[in-house]
C-alpha cells in the first residue's frame, strides 16, 4: 500500500513538472515505468492556422464557438475534457482522420496538427516553443492535458411536495387526476397530453377563446427561465399542472397559470454522457414517463416527482444510441424509438416498456436482419454493415386498427448500396429506411410497410410525423397515413394495408424525375445517383435540391380537421458550392432571400391554397386551433399567430431566442393559454440562422406562455 501510495505520487510530481517545463516553453523526454504519458504540447501558431482550419472545415457542425448542436458534440468545456482529458492525443487524431463527414481522411497531416493545437489551446492547455508533430507516430506518448470540470448543470433538487416550501390545500397537485387510456384516445380539449394533441399527430387543438378578432391582445403572463442549451421540447398539461422536459435531463411541474414550480427532478448521467434534447415526455396513469441521454426510461410520479422505476434500455453493448423522441402510451406501454448517429450492430430499434413492470415488452428493429422478412434488400451486407434507421419523432396510433405507424431514417453508409449485388433475390433498397411501418401494438409485429424513398443517397429523409387522416380519393373514404419527406413531396397511403393512394409535390425539389401515379414508385434524376465511390461533397452535390436540411424537416405540419388543410412550414435551399451560401430553387427579385415559407394545401383537392414566405425559415412545429389561427416560430426568435385562410400575420412576438420546438394551447379555470419553448444548441435552427445571416444568443432558454389579458 505504502508503495503504491508512493509511486502515484510520483506520477503526479512528474505530471507537475513536466507542466510546468511546457508553461517555460521547454519539453523535456523522460522514461522512467513510473511516469505517465507527458502532456502534449503545441505553439501559439500551430493554434493560431488551426482556427483557420476550425473555422474552414469544422464550425459549420460543430458551431464557431466549439459548442456543438444536438446530436453533434461540442468540442470544449467539460465534454471535451471527459472525453479526451488524460488519453493519447494519437485517439484524437484517429478521430480527426474521420472527418469531415463529407470527405473522411480529407485533412492533410500539417491541418491535422493545426487542428488540435487549436483544440488543446481552447481547452486550456499552456502553449510553449515545441509544434505539435505531423506525423501520427510522434504522437505516441503524448497526453492531452485534463482541464478541471466546471458546474453548469442545473443543481437538481429532491423532488418532492415542497420543491417551493410547504405544500398549500390550494397546490393544483392535490386534485390532479389520473389519465386513463380513454383520455389518450380522446384528450380533453382542455389538456395536452401527446406530443401533437392526439394520436393522430394533428397539431390541433379545439380551443377558441383565442381568435382572429382579439389575438392581437395576446400578451405574456409567465415565464419560465430553462436549463440552457438545446431543447426541442413539447410541453404536457394536464389539470392546470405544466410538465416541462429540458436540456440536462430536467423535468420540472409547474403551475401552468402562472409559473410557480411545484416539484423539479434532474437525471444524474455519468460522466462523458452528454445530454441529448429530447421532445418530451409521456404521461399516463400516476406517472410521467421520461427517456433519458443514458437510454433509460423512467417513471415518475405525477404529484410529487418521486423516482417510481428505472428500465436500463438493452443495447446490446453499442454505446452510440441516443433517444430523440418523446415516448408514445398505448394499452398500458410506453413506445419509443432509438437514433443511432454512425454504425450499430444490428440497426436501431423500437422499443415497448410496460408501465406496470417497468420492464421490455417487445421490440422492432428498423433495420431488417438477414434472413427475415426485407432482409434480402441491403445488398448482401452483414448484419454489422447495416447502418441508420433512426427513429426521431414519435409515432401514431390508430385505436380501431390497433396499429403504430413509425418513420425510420436513412442509411448512413450509402456508398456500399450503390452497385447492386448480383446475388438472385437481393436487393439494395435497404428496408425499413425510409418507410412507413406498421406494427401490432401489442405485440410489436410489423403488419405492413410503404417505402417513400428505397436506398437514399442523399440523406432526404422521411423520418417526419405520420398523420392519420380520413380523406376522399377517387370518390371513396378512406383512412390514410400522410406524411413527407425532406423534398417536400407528401404522400398517402391506405392506414389498414398501407396501399399507395397518391403524392403532392411542392416543387421543391430536383432529384426525383417522375412519380408513378400508381404504385408511387420514384424515378431519380442523375444527379441523385452517384457514382460508386464518390465522395458526397458540395462540389459533386452543386445544384441539389434541397440541401441536407431539407425542404422541410423537424418542424412538424398541422392539419385541420374542419377544413380538410394542411400547413406545412418549409425552407427553401439548394446546395450551391459556387457562392458558398444555400440558395433558393427559383430565385427572383420578389422572394430573394426569403429563406422560410408556410404551405397551405388541400388534402382533398391536392392543390396549394396559398403559400407565405418570410425571410427566417420556421424554427418550430405549427399549431391550428378551431378559431382558424396557426401558430408557428422562426428562426429570428419570431413568434406568431396568423390567419389559416390566408397566412396573413394577426400577431407576433420577439422571444430570448429561437423556438425551436413545439407550441401548445391548453385551458384552465376557462382561461386559454399558448406555451412555446425557446433555446440555443438545434441543429436545423443553428444551420438555418447561418444560411439567413442571423445572429441569436449562443445561450438562454425559456417557456414563454401567452394569454389574452
Amino acid at each position: 500500500m505504502i508503495e503504491s501510495k508512493l509511486n502515484e505520487n510520483a506520477k503526479w510530481l512528474a505530471k507537475f513538472l513536466i507542466h510546468g517545463l511546457l508553461a517555460s516553453g521547454f519539453l523535456v523526454f523522460l522514461y522512467t515505468p513510473a511516469l505517465a504519458q507527458i502532456p502534449a504540447g503545441y505553439t501559439v501558431e500551430q493554434a493560431a492556422q488551426g482556427e483557420i482550419v476550425y473555422e474552414e472545415q469544422c464550425a459549420v457542425c460543430h458551431g464557431y464557438n466549439l459548442e456543438g448542436f444536438e446530436f453533434v458534440p461540442s468540442l470544449s468545456g467539460n465534454f471535451f475534457s471527459r472525453r479526451w482529458g488524460d488519453k493519447p492525443i494519437s485517439d484524437l487524431a484517429t478521430s480527426l482522420q474521420r472527418m469531415p463527414p463529407t470527405q473522411p481522411g480529407g485533412l492533410s497531416s500539417p491541418a491535422s496538427s493545426q487542428l488540435m493545437a487549436f483544440l488543446l489551446q481552447r481547452n486550456g492547455a499552456v502553449a510553449g516553443a515545441t509544434p505539435l508533430p505531423l506525423a501520427m507516430a510522434d504522437l505516441v506518448g503524448l497526453t492531452i492535458p485534463a482541464q478541471p470540470l466546471v458546474p453548469t448543470e442545473l443543481n437538481p433538487r429532491d423532488p418532492s411536495y415542497d420543491t417551493n416550501g410547504p405544500l398549500v390545500p390550494v397546490s393544483r397537485l392535490n386534485s390532479m387526476t389520473p389519465v386513463t387510456d380513454a383520455m389518450l384516445l380522446n384528450p380533453p380539449a382542455d389538456d395536452w397530453l401527446i406530443w401533437r394533441r392526439t394520436h393522430e399527430n394533428l397539431g390541433h387543438s379545439p380551443l377558441a377563446q383565442i381568435n382572429k378578432d382579439n389575438v392581437a391582445d395576446l400578451e405574456a403572463v409567465w415565464t419560465w427561465s430553462l436549463p440552457s442549451g438545446a431543447n426541442m421540447m413539447t410541453p404536457l398539461v394536464h389539470d392546470g399542472v405544466l410538465f416541462a422536459y429540458s436540456n440536462g435531463d430536467v423535468v420540472q411541474a409547474i403551475d401552468a397559470t402562472n409559473g410557480d414550480l411545484l416539484w423539479s427532478y434532474q437525471r444524474e448521467l455519468d460522466n462523458g454522457t452528454r445530454p441529448s434534447s429530447k421532445k418530451g415526455v409521456a404521461i399516463f396513469d400516476d406517472k410521467i414517463i421520461v427517456p433519458t441521454s443514458d437510454a433509460h426510461i423512467l417513471a415518475l410520479e405525477t404529484k410529487t416527482g418521486r423516482l417510481l422505476w428505472d428500465h436500463q434500455i438493452d443495447t446490446q453493448g453499442e454505446t452510440d444510441f441516443m433517444i430523440k423522441s418523446a415516448p408514445m402510451v398505448v394499452n398500458g406501454k410506453a413506445i419509443i424509438g432509438m437514433t443511432g448517429q454512425t454504425a450499430v450492430a444490428g440497426g436501431n430499434f423500437i422499443i415497448a416498456i410496460d408501465l406496470n413492470s417497468g420492464e421490455e415488452a417487445w421490440r422492432f428493429y428498423t433495420i431488417a436482419r438477414p434472413d427475415e422478412p426485407g432482409g434480402n434488400t441491403w445488398n448482401n451486407l452483414s448484419l454489422e454493415e447495416r447502418t441508420g434507421g433512426s427513429v426521431w419523432n414519435p409515432g401514431s396510433y390508430d385505436a380501431q386498427l390497433n396499429l403504430l405507424y413509425f418513420g425510420p431514417a436513412p442509411t448512413y453508409d450509402t456508398n456500399s448500396l450503390r452497385v447492386r449485388s448480383d446475388a438472385p433475390g437481393v436487393t439494395n433498397d435497404a428496408l425499413y429506411t425510409n418507410s412507413t411501418i406498421a406494427l401490432n401494438a401489442d405485440t410489436g409485429e410489423l403488419v405492413w410497410y410503404f417505402q417513400h424513398m428505397p436506398n437514399d443517397q442523399l440523406d432526404h429523409d422521411w423520418a417526419y410525423e405520420r398523420q392519420i387522416i380520413t380523406l376522399p380519393v377517387d370518390g371513396v373514404m378512406r383512412k390514410a397515413i400522410v406524411t413527407g419527406g425532406k423534398e417536400a413531396i407528401f404522400e398517402a397511403v391506405d392506414a389498414a394495408t398501407g396501399d399507395y393512394l397518391f403524392s403532392i409535390d411542392l416543387d421543391m425539389q430536383n432529384v426525383i424525375a417522375e412519380i408513378d401515379p400508381r404504385t408511387g414508385d420514384k424515378t431519380l434524376t442523375q444527379q441523385a445517383v452517384p457514382e460508386p465511390g464518390q465522395v458526397l461533397d458540395g462540389l459533386s452535390l452543386n445544384g441539389i435540391c434541397p440541401d441536407a436540411l431539407g425542404a422541410r424537416n423537424m418542424q412538424s405540419s398541422s392539419y385541420n380537421p374542419a377544413t380538410g388543410i394542411l400547413y406545412i412550414p418549409m425552407q427553401d435551399t439548394c446546395i450551391n458550392n459556387l457562392t458558398e451560401r444555400r440558395w433558393q430553387k427559383y430565385p427572383d427579385a420578389s422572394t430573394d432571400g426569403l429563406w422560410g415559407m408556410v404551405k397551405a394545401i388541400d388534402l382533398e383537392t391536392r392543390e396549394v391554397i396559398w403559400t407565405k414566405r418570410q425571410f427566417a425559415p420556421p424554427a418550430s412545429g405549427n399549431l391550428t386551433t378551431d378559431s382558424g389561427l396557426l401558430f408557428s416560430g422562426s428562426v429570428d426568435r419570431y413568434f406568431r399567430a396568423v390567419d389559416q385562410s390566408d397566412g396573413s400575420v394577426l400577431w407576433q412576438q420577439r422571444l430570448d431566442n429561437s423556438p425551436s420546438s413545439y407550441p401548445i394551447t391548453y385551458r384552465v379555470d376557462g382561461k386559454q393559454y399558448v406555451a412555446v419553448a425557446t433555446n440555443s444548441g438545434s441543429f436545423l435552427a443553428n444551420n438555418m440562422e447561418r444560411t439567413a445571416g442571423i445572429n441569436n444568443p449562443p445561450t438562454g432558454a425559456t417557456l414563454w406562455v401567452f394569454a389574452l389579458p
